[in-house]
């Protein structure tokens, strides 16, 4: 690939050296696992570029991979990336998968896909157990040639997933560019659900987006063993970062993989829990004024949002598992109206409702919540607080 006369000039004797280090293999892959969230397997490794040099030492990625693309390198390094990292590989147990990190720009190259499949197949590794990874940051200046490449390489079995989703300028338009079979969440926003409440909505929203469009979500920085309980709750699919463990060279992965199994990718996809459903829910209405309660068909109280407590005058922590009668004798007759329409299967309407401990006026909504087999389990309760019209 030409250099592109759109990045600044690299320092000279920078690409000299990275040139020399390519002809000497001195590039090295790192490997970071992704796991399947509830399990803990290993579904795949993400193949991570680490160049030591002689002088300079340890050289960022981020600063050699500039370098690589303004000096026109960038289509010897992807290719002996790929090579380095495939031909190790070959020999470990299971069927995990490696992603690599492609430009978009050289997505766009009419001789990447060759050079993709060629590199994969000369290390001889199976290509349909191979990823690339596109940074949503990255600008695609020709679209149809990107989405020619994209469907090649598709073709062999190489899935496409959409890196750093979130911090671009054009997520859903990016996502309907390419036909992506995978959404890597930013980890800025998993730290983010730990800040503020708006976070968690976020993540909770493209974790939706994600079930919706029919591919999984892999939250990327999970750094915590409670941003890892958050994204399981919310019904996130996989998960990397430090908790899991950082990058390894080529030796240490086979005990990892015997240490952790591995995980089918894609993963299955069972019908949300009633707790999944009512935090995906939570998380969609947690920076609304809108509170949450989940019943079941005794009509007792299995999980609530704070502020569906907050709206009730009561505590979080004093709900679960107290009859709906109690907390509010007008609620739970709304709501039993609405169990037997959901056991009928009719439609349940909204409709105003003053809450007795409070006094506040409140848009009820009801759904029912049903298991796999359709069987009724109870109902989802949103409560949406009306503004007096004093």
């Amino acid at each position: 690939m030409p250099p592109r006369p759109d990045l600044p000039d690299p320092s000279p004797a920078l690409a000299e050296r990275l040139a020399a280090a390519l002809a000497a293999g001195a590039i090295r892959p790192a490997f970071q696992p992704v796991l399947d969230l509830r399990s803990g397997a290993v579904a795949g490794f993400e193949v991570l570029a680490r160049w030591t040099d002689d002088l300079l030492g340890p050289v960022p990625p981020a600063r050699f991979i500039a370098v690589a693309e303004s000096a026109g390198l960038i289509a010897p390094l992807t290719a002996h990336l790929i090579r380095a990292a495939c031909a190790p590989a070959r020999a470990w147990a299971g069927g995990f998968r490696l992603a690599f990190n492609i430009a978009p720009v050289h997505l766009q190259d009419p001789l990447m896909p060759a050079l993709f499949e060629d590199s994969v197949r000369e290390a001889g590794f199976p290509i349909a157990r191979t990823a690339i990874e596109l940074t949503e940051t990255a600008a695609i200046t020709d679209a149809e040639a990107a989405r020619a490449g994209a469907d090649r390489l598709r073709a062999q079995g190489v899935r496409l997933s959409l890196d750093d989703f979130g911090t671009g300028h054009s997520s859903l338009a990016r996502l309907q560019s390419l036909p992506f079979d995978e959404i890597k969440l930013d980890g800025g926003f998993v730290r983010g659900m730990e800040r503020a409440a708006t976070g968690r909505a976020i993540v909770g929203a493209v974790i939706g987006l994600g079930r919706a469009l029919g591919v999984p979500v892999v939250a990327e920085g999970v750094e915590t063993a409670a941003q890892a309980g958050a994204l399981v709750a919310l019904g996130c699919d996989f998960g990397q970062g430090w908790l899991f463990g950082r990058p390894l060279p080529p030796e240490g992965v086979p005990e990892l993989l015997r240490a952790r199994g591995e995980a089918p990718w894609p993963p299955p996809a069972p019908d949300p829990s009633p707790e999944q459903q009512l935090a995906q829910l939570e998380a969609a209405y947690e920076a609304a004024p809108a509170g949450l309660l989940s019943v079941d068909r005794a009509l007792r109280v299995r999980t609530a949002s704070r502020h569906g407590a907050a709206l009730l005058g009561l505590e979080l922590r004093g709900l679960p598992g107290r009859p709906l009668a109690e907390i509010d004798p007008a609620l739970a007759a709304h709501a039993r109206a609405d169990l037997d329409r959901a056991r009928l299967g009719e439609p349940i309407p909204p409709r105003l409702l003053a809450l007795g401990a409070t006094g506040r006026t409140v848009l009820l909504a009801a759904r029912p919540a049903r298991d796999g087999n359709g069987e009724l389990l109870g109902l989802s309760l949103v409560l949406t607080e009306v503004p007096s019209a004093g």
